[in-house]
């Protein structure tokens, strides 16, 4: 007797092989880099305005989010996981992003004040890493403009 296959295992596989070229190709021709090892968006219907907001489907730069047959779909193989539907939904709660950096740091948003939080965040980092690029030392900085007088 032979081993046996997971036939199913093997077709997910396929599809997270299909949903991965599919992005590459999209975001490719789009010329958008690909900043995340993975993700995930998830709209809650019961808390959604629908079509009296659709601030979602304007916000998102890919328009991964549409509408068909009266409901709001999302195809992720497009979606940059970054957040814009989030910061422009009206309804807390209503819009859920989880991505996954190369680093392996998971973030998750569900509101504005989640994604407000997480670029002042990444804007200090960048301040501060041009800040060291410029002065790598202490000594660096005192030789330039010396002691700090009070």
């Amino acid at each position: 007797m032979g081993e046996s296959i997971d036939i199913f295992g093997l077709m997910v596989e396929e599809e997270e092989k299909r949903k991965k070229a599919l992005r590459e190709e999209v975001l490719g021709a789009l010329g958008v880099p690909d900043f995340f090892k993975g993700g995930s968006i998830w709209i809650d219907a019961r808390k959604c305005y629908g079509r009296e907001c659709d601030m979602c489907v304007k916000a998102c730069p890919t328009k991964a989010i549409f509408w068909r047959g009266g409901q709001l779909v999302v195809q992720e193989e497009i979606c940059l996981f970054c957040t814009a539907c989030v910061a422009n939904c009206m309804v807390e709660g209503c819009i859920r992003v989880r991505r996954t950096r190369p680093d392996g740091t998971v973030e998750e948003f569900s509101s504005l004040r989640e994604v407000a939080t997480l670029l002042r965040s990444i804007s200090g980092r960048k301040a501060l890493e041009a800040v060291e690029k410029i002065f790598p030392s202490l000594g660096d900085f005192l030789s330039r403009f010396g002691p700090l007088r009070s």
